[in-house]
C-alpha cells in the first residue's frame, strides 16, 4: 500500500509540474503574440498608403528583428509571472539573486569564450575552415552591437526558462540529478526547428552536452549568472566574431567563413549548423564539463544548495 501511495504521489507531482510548465508556455505564447501584433501594426504605420499583406509584414526587416525581441520578452515575462503565481512562496530560487553575480557572470563569459575559441581553432587547424576578414564599416559595427544585445536577451531567456524555472521546479520535487537531466533534454529539444538540426546526430549530441554544461554550472555556481555568461560569449563569438551560423541561424560577423561541404566534412566543419554541428565541439564540450565538475568539487566538494 505504501509503495502504491508513493507511486501515486509521484505521478500527481509530475502531472502538476507538467501543468505548470504548460501554463507557463501559454503565458509566453500570449505575451509574444500580443507584442508581435503590436510590431505588425507599427510596420503598417511605417508604410502609409501601401497595402501590405501578411507576407509583406513578415518579411519586413524591422518586423523580423522586433519579433525576436517579442519572443525574448515573452519568455522572460511568462517565466516570471508563472514563478510569482505558483512557486515564489515555496522557497526555491530562480537563481537571479545569487551571490557574487559579477564574478559568476565573468567566469561564465570566460569559460564560454575559451570553449568556443578552442573548438573554432581546432576546426581551423584541421583545415576545414578558412577565415576572411569583413571590411569594417559603421553599419557592421551597429550590427555587431545589435547582435550582442540580441544574444544577451537569448542567453537570459533560455537560461531563465530551462535552468531557472524548469530545472528549479523539477529539483524541488525530484532532486538535482533529475532536474539537470530534464532541463538538458528540454533545452536540446527547444532547438528542434532550427535549420540543419537533424541533418546529422551531432547537433543534438552537442546541444545535450551544452545543456548539461549549463545545468551543472547553474548548480555548482549557485545561480544563473555563470550559465548566462557562458551562453552569451559562446553564441556571440561563434556567430558575430568567427562567422559560424548559430544553431543554424546566420548572423552579421567580423569574419566570413569558407568551409568544405562534402558529407564527411560536415562532421568536422559543422556544416550549415555551425560549430555546434562538429564532432570537434563534442570533444571540447566533454572537456569543459569535466573541467567544471573537477574545479567545483575541488573547491567545495559538493553541488551548491541553491
Amino acid at each position: 500500500m505504501v509503495l502504491i501511495a508513493g507511486k501515486k504521489s509521484t505521478a500527481v507531482s509530475i502531472l502538476k509540474m507538467i501543468g505548470k510548465i504548460l501554463v507557463t508556455l501559454i503565458f509566453i505564447v500570449v505575451i509574444t503574440v500580443i507584442l508581435s501584433i503590436a510590431v505588425a501594426v507599427i510596420v503598417i504605420l511605417r508604410h502609409p498608403g501601401q497595402e501590405l499583406g501578411m507576407a509583406d509584414v513578415a518579411n519586413d526587416d524591422f518586423f523580423v528583428k522586433a519579433a525576436l525581441w517579442a519572443q525574448i520578452i515573452g519568455f522572460i515575462s511568462g517565466v516570471l509571472i508563472s514563478y510569482a503565481i505558483f512557486e515564489r512562496r515555496k522557497g526555491w530560487p530562480l537563481g537571479l539573486r545569487s551571490t557574487k553575480i559579477s564574478r559568476r557572470f565573468g567566469e561564465g563569459l570566460l569559460t564560454g569564450a575559451v570553449l568556443i575559441s578552442a573548438s573554432t581553432c581546432l576546426i581551423w587547424l584541421l583545415g576545414y575552415i578558412l577565415f576572411h576578414r569583413n571590411p569594417w564599416s559603421s553599419s557592421l559595427g551597429f550590427e555587431l552591437a545589435g547582435g550582442f544585445l540580441l544574444f544577451i536577451g537569448v542567453a537570459i531567456n533560455e537560461e531563465l526558462f530551462a535552468r531557472g524555472y524548469l530545472q528549479g521546479i523539477v529539483k524541488a520535487r525530484f532532486g538535482t540529478r533529475v532536474a539537470v537531466a530534464v532541463s538538458t533534454l528540454v533545452f536540446a529539444l527547444m532547438h528542434s526547428f532550427n535549420p540543419g538540426m537533424w541533418d546529422t546526430p551531432i547537433p543534438l549530441i552537442n546541444l545535450l552536452l551544452a545543456g548539461l554544461l549549463f545545468g551543472l554550472s547553474r548548480e555548482y555556481s549557485g545561480g544563473l549568472w555563470m550559465p548566462i555568461g557562458m551562453h552569451l560569449s559562446w553564441n556571440y563569438l561563434q556567430g558575430c566574431v568567427f562567422g559560424f551560423q548559430v544553431s543554424g541561424t546566420p548572423m552579421p560577423s567580423l569574419f566570413t567563413l569558407k568551409m568544405t561541404y562534402s558529407p564527411t566534412d560536415f562532421l568536422i566543419s559543422g556544416g550549415s549548423f555551425g560549430a555546434e554541428g562538429s564532432i570537434v565541439t563534442t570533444g571540447v564540450l566533454l572537456v569543459g564539463i569535466t573541467a567544471i565538475v573537477r574545479f567545483y568539487r575541488r573547491r567545495s566538494g559538493s553541488i551548491h544548495t541553491n
